[in-house]
């Protein structure tokens, strides 16, 4: 690989992470929709920018669990207040993900299967958490059917329709 490749990479990168960190925000906030009760579907784009990343097998050429965790840390002060959920959140969904990616393909299903079992432990991690620190009191049940099908519905749909523009940039940029 080229040295301006790995600069490009290097730049482009953290630069969409941010630009999906703040429509998130804003998909959240803007989209009543999503978040009309009792049914949550909570946009999670920069997630899902750190499962193409695993998926297209760029993160040996990035600081990637440093962007995790910087990410994360963003999160939980601008979006929760709560030091430490989104952190620990992104964190154990992405080693989850790079652990389980040598056993999917490229193929769109496959990838979509291996972000359906991310973001399941990113929703788990933020329940378990939630109820720790007595900001959460869902049972299983109800958080299942009126957060985590939603939301999975709804990033699955938005992962889908960029799953091939994002393999054709990482594939231009690396």
């Amino acid at each position: 690989m080229a040295g301006w490749q790995f600069l490009r990479l290097q730049f482009i990168f953290p630069v969409v992470l941010l630009v999906l960190f703040l429509v998130d925000g804003n998909l959240a906030a803007s989209l009543g929709l999503l978040m009309k009760e009792p049914i949550h579907a909570i946009p999670m784009l920069t997630f899902t920018w750190l499962f193409y990343a695993i998926q297209f097998g760029v993160i040996d050429r990035l600081p990637f669990y440093v962007y995790v965790v910087v990410f994360g840390v963003l999160f939980d002060i601008f979006y929760t207040g709560i030091l430490g959920t989104y952190t620990l959140a992104f964190l154990l969904g992405t080693i989850v993900m790079e652990k389980l990616r040598p056993f999917f393909d490229e193929r769109l299903m496959s990838g979509l299967l291996l972000l359906l079992i991310g973001q399941l432990v990113y929703l788990l991690v933020t329940l378990f958490a939630g109820i720790m620190i007595g900001a959460d009191n869902l049972t299983l049940l109800p958080f299942f059917v009126y957060l985590v099908l939603p939301t999975i519905l709804f990033n699955l749909i938005l992962a889908t329709i960029f799953y091939f523009p994002s393999w054709s940039l990482f594939q231009r940029l690396g």
